[in-house]
């Protein structure tokens, strides 16, 4: 076990290994007679000569075009709004300073060695007592100087122009709201740019975790409803070690052998809401493509008050996914393509799939699976009891059995994947309520709020939020979908959103209206009281009829601190520079054994190389060999192995260069600050990291070759 994890650390940081060496090889060994000679001040005379050398030939004069260019294609822009107009500026102006700072370091650093050399400067500078380890580290100072040059100039002009516009976007917006000229939807926001200005650096928490639930919880109550009608379904995630999946009582049996059987309990009652066929075929009829349909037209009294009675059955689909939310076993194969039936309305009996051994293939292969149940049953809500008997693995909504070989022999049962609760206890995953998937996410049903279906937002250790005046300011972005294409008329979408206490929902704030527009951040404030300790639930409620609102996981963030835009640019230009230093040092890399032409292919290559295997995705994944020898059409066996096998090495080769190549998506420096986020400290740390593991063995690389090769008589 020890020698595993052992082995596991080394090859996770194999790459820190590798600099390790080349570092120790290059100057503790190679080049240790240089380094007792290194001088710092002969090293900064030469990177002076190389940044005068570079100012000489006018490549600041490429700041102006670049500034020109920002300017035409911001004012030429179409924002939805005023922060959109700023966001859209910021990422003009970061891409732009981001290009022009790392072609210049690719053009300024790939050609000036090589120019030397056949100029025959560089015998001045070599026959002097300067060894070639000042010389490397010269150049890469002297063209980190210019690209710190042009990034001054292009953060100045950035910082002046996007205040110059924020201030007057902002003037103009509190001009609005004087004048009463706003609707009732977008004073929120407006307020709120209004008071934190349009160029903000905050710090959000993001949920731990967002459930859709067809019934609000109960104080007292452990049962969690979901939708039936494919409208709601249920998670339970499972990590399967292959040594418990061999069956009891067969030592030598190979895992899987016996199959496995899903324990399913779980109970069913009247939905509150009733199903018409006939307006919901009539409601699914006028739907846009990529809008899920209604199950229902109308609202209906509870069950408890309108008699309707319990159904008798109910149905499930079951399907088995892997980590990624993929199928790992044909549903067609489950349970012989059929339905779960349920005929106990209370939970208390079990339901039972048998998965054969025939269908255990890839399961074997996943590290984490997740039993999804989904409700098909119309007029149906589903519930689980969330309460369990640790001692009892049969105790919990769904679980994994292991059949044994004798009946004499228990059976090994298998209970859903433990977690770490916020309180430091491990016990098993609760199973995980959604909704229905559409275009923006799970779709959060319109309707009375009583009887409208909740989205529960589960903040838990979230950090003491900054409260305002008017509390604790949230955001909220969400895709909105109608049963209705008849848009200008449609009444506004609205949310009711409350802070309640995960221990005890009779503690609650009063509920908040919001009013949402598609794909655009609504701002909010909650009392701050009820999210004090950083433990609490968001409940949101869509109250419009014939209305979806997509959510997502993060759709919904809350604000606990704010810093200065100005020191967020500045930790996003140190990014920039940082990335223009790797850039610099891969360029003097490749100029010292290749011409300039092929010096700067080659640099480009090293830096996008990562980031091109990354986008391949699941094309370099195992077993894409056989797919690949498959959609070919090779049908003989010996034709068929030759090209699987050779696609495979090929892959094989280019996920293994891709771990020694830069990683340049850790250079991100435009993405935060145009959400109007903090760069976190790991955000700077990262880039450093990429300098530290790659950029400095590069440049004791570029001095053992500078070193062996004949640049004077």
């Amino acid at each position: 076990m020890v020698c595993a994890q052992v082995e596991s650390v080394v090859e996770s940081q194999v790459h820190w290994w590798v600099a390790a060496v080349i570092v120790l090889l290059g100057l503790l060994v190679y080049g240790f007679g240089d380094l007792k000679r290194f001088s710092l001040k002969r090293a900064w005379a030469v990177s002076s000569v190389c940044f005068a050398e570079s100012i000489r030939r006018k490549v600041l004069w490429i700041t102006p075009l670049a500034i020109m260019g920002v300017i035409i294609v911001s004012q030429l822009q179409k924002p939805i709004d005023e922060q959109d107009a700023i966001r859209q500026t910021i990422k003009f102006s970061l891409f732009a300073t981001g290009m022009v700072v790392t072609i210049t370091a690719i053009i300024l650093a790939c050609t000036n060695l090589p120019r030397e050399i056949d100029n025959r400067v560089i015998y001045t500078v070599v026959t002097k007592p300067t060894t070639r380890l000042e010389i490397v580290l010269g150049k890469v100072l002297g063209f980190a100087r210019v690209s710190a040059a042009i990034l001054l100039i292009m953060g100045v002009f950035s910082y002046l122009y996007l205040h110059a516009r924020a201030w007057s976007m902002r003037r103009d917006i509190i001009a609005r709201l004087e004048a009463g000229a706003v609707d009732s939807a977008s004073r929120p926001t407006l307020e709120y740019w209004a008071q934190a200005g349009l160029l903000n650096s905050r710090t959000i928490e993001q949920p731990d975790g967002l459930e859709v639930l067809a019934r609000e919880p109960v104080a007292g109550e452990t049962r969690k409803w979901f939708f039936g009608s494919d409208e709601g379904e249920m998670l339970v995630p499972f990590a399967i070690s292959e040594q418990a999946l061999v069956p009891p009582g067969a030592a030598g049996a190979p895992p899987g052998a016996a199959g496995l059987l899903v324990h399913v309990r779980v109970g069913f009652g009247s939905s509150r809401y009733v199903d018409q066929a006939q307006q919901e075929q009539q409601s699914q009829s006028e739907l846009p493509a990529g809008i899920a349909a209604p199950t229902t037209a109308s609202t209906a009294p509870d069950t408890a008050s309108s008699g309707t009675s319990t159904p008798q059955s109910a149905q499930l689909a079951i399907q088995v996914l892997d980590q990624n939310l993929n199928s790992l076993i044909d549903p067609r194969q489950l349970n012989n393509g059929q339905a779960i039936t349920l005929t106990d309305p209370s939970g208390q009996s079990a339901a039972m799939v048998h998965i054969p051994p025939e269908l255990m293939g890839n399961l074997l292969k996943a590290p984490r699976l997740y039993v999804n149940l989904t409700g098909i049953s119309s007029g149906v809500e589903y519930f689980v009891d969330t309460r369990s008997d640790a001692n009892d693995p049969l105790s919990h909504p769904v679980c994994l059995i292991v059949p044994s070989v004798s009946p004499a022999i228990q059976p090994n049962i298998i209970a859903p994947m433990p977690i770490e609760t916020p309180d430091g206890r491990i016990e098993p995953a609760r199973p995980l309520l959604r909704a229905r998937s559409g275009t923006y996410g799970q779709q959060l049903r319109g309707g009375p709020p009583d009887r409208s279906p909740v989205a529960i937002y589960r903040f838990r250790d979230a950090a003491p939020a900054t409260a305002g005046v008017q509390g604790v300011a949230f955001e909220l972005r969400v895709g909105i979908e109608r049963s209705s294409d008849d848009d200008a008329n449609a009444e506004p979408t609205r949310l009711q959103i409350t802070v309640v206490d995960p221990h005890n929902p009779d503690l609650r704030s009063e509920p908040v209206l919001v009013y949402p527009e598609n794909n655009r951040t609504a701002y909010f404030n909650l009392p701050a009281g009820h999210t004090t300790g950083g433990n609490f639930d968001v409940y949101i409620r869509n109250l419009t009829e014939h209305h979806y609102v997509g959510l997502l996981p993060a759709s919904l963030s809350m604000i606990s601190s704010v810093e200065s835009f100005d020191w967020n640019l500045a930790k996003s230009l140190l990014i920039l520079w940082m990335l223009s230093v790797l850039v610099v040092i891969i360029s003097v890399f490749c100029s010292t054994f290749l011409s300039w032409p092929i010096a700067i292919v080659l640099t480009l290559v090293i830096l996008l190389g990562h980031w091109g295997v990354m986008q391949l995705g699941d094309a370099t994944a195992p077993g894409i060999g056989n797919l690949v020898a498959t959609d070919l059409g090779f049908r003989e066996a010996s034709q068929a192995k030759v090209v699987s096998a050779s696609v495979e090495a090929m892959a094989r080769l280019l996920n293994a260069l891709s771990k020694v190549l830069p990683d340049i998506g850790r250079f991100s420096a435009i993405e935060d600050i145009e959400r109007g986020v903090t760069i976190s400290a790991a955000r700077l740390l990262s880039p450093l990291a990429v300098l530290g593991a790659f950029g400095l063995p590069m440049m004791v690389l570029s001095y053992v070759f500078l070193r062996n090769k004949e640049v004077a008589p």
